[in-house]
């Protein structure tokens, strides 16, 4: 899958994260969190961490690591296998400046681990985009990569003094260090002949990575399958089954997301808008619009305008 497809998914789907907690964990503790319904994201930011997940896997990594758990996992953090002390997270959060947590699993002790915690948000329409379709969880060590360096630096900055707009800062900083995470995990599964978490069937993935490569390109059903090497019929059946989205329901929200993008960020009339990203008129463009987002397009930009 090509950069750029990285660069669609985060942005002309509204991937966004939300920071809401540093952990900190002593030596010899084990942190626990419940199974959450949410995407969680954590950057490891000093010592090492080994997760254990539905006690059964274990994922060891060190500071400028960041990773990414599908939703209703139990976890497991501590600095090592050996930790004896147990603590939950719901019992040791504490709440700092600008509506951040610190989760203190230190038991008394100096922290020898220390993460910064988010939620990827679901988009308008409550979907995490292909971050739906998330199978197992994703860990890279991005602290040889520029600007996760430089993000790594600040985040330590802002969640050793928390201040107004920290958890603002901190999701920005977050999200920019995601999109390295799955380029980088994409690149890894390459190399090593693998799926990546992302896709259960590579070839679905090479359907979706032309939808969002090229939303406003002639797609059909039958092009798609054939961008995927499938039979139509099979196609779009497991592409249903994997996304719960048709294929072309998958294209219309692909054109209708990068439609809310540019309505935010350009001065393009609305008209050019809904042509520029493939659909034929603009009275079928808005009206797929209203119903995705709960408001026509001249609204939106208008509210964006506003609210910037």
């Amino acid at each position: 899958m090509a950069t750029s497809t990285l660069d669609a998914l985060l942005g002309a789907l509204s991937v966004e994260i939300e920071a809401f907690a540093v952990c900190e964990i002593g030596e010899g503790v084990r942190l626990i969190i419940p199974p959450v319904d949410m995407i969680e994201v954590h950057h490891v930011l000093e010592g090492k961490l080994h997760l254990t997940i539905d006690d059964k896997e274990t994922v060891e990594v060190g500071p400028g690591s960041m990773l990414m758990v599908p939703p209703g996992r139990k976890q497991y953090l501590a600095t090592s296998l050996e930790a004896v002390t147990n603590k939950d997270s719901l019992e040791v959060c504490v709440p700092v400046r600008d509506g951040m947590l610190v989760v203190d699993a230190t038991d008394g002790k100096e922290p020898t681990l220390r993460i910064a915690c988010g939620a990827v948000l679901p988009d308008a329409s409550g979907s995490y985009g292909l971050l739906d379709n998330l199978m197992r969880p994703v860990a890279e060590n991005l602290s040889d990569v520029p600007v996760v360096a430089a993000a790594f630096d600040a985040l330590l900055e802002e969640v050793a003094a928390p201040t107004d707009g920290t958890r603002a800062l901190t999701s920005a900083l977050m999200k920019t260090c995601l999109v390295v995470l799955l380029r980088r995990h994409l690149q890894t599964s390459r190399i090593a002949g693998t799926t990546p978490a992302l896709f259960d069937d590579v070839r679905l993935g090479r359907a979706v990575a032309a939808i969002l490569d090229r939303p406003a390109a002639d797609h059909s059903v039958t092009s798609l399958a054939r961008e995927a090497g499938m039979s139509r019929s099979g196609f779009a059946r497991e592409f249903k089954e994997a996304l719960n989205l048709t294929p072309m329901e998958f294209v219309a929200r692909a054109r209708l997301s990068l439609a809310h993008r540019l309505l935010l960020t350009t001065g393009i009339p609305v008209e050019g808008i809904a042509s520029m990203v493939g659909f034929s008129s603009r009275s079928h463009f808005s009206r797929l619009f209203r119903e995705h987002y709960g408001a026509d397009p001249s609204s939106v930009r208008r509210n964006g305008r506003e609210q910037a």
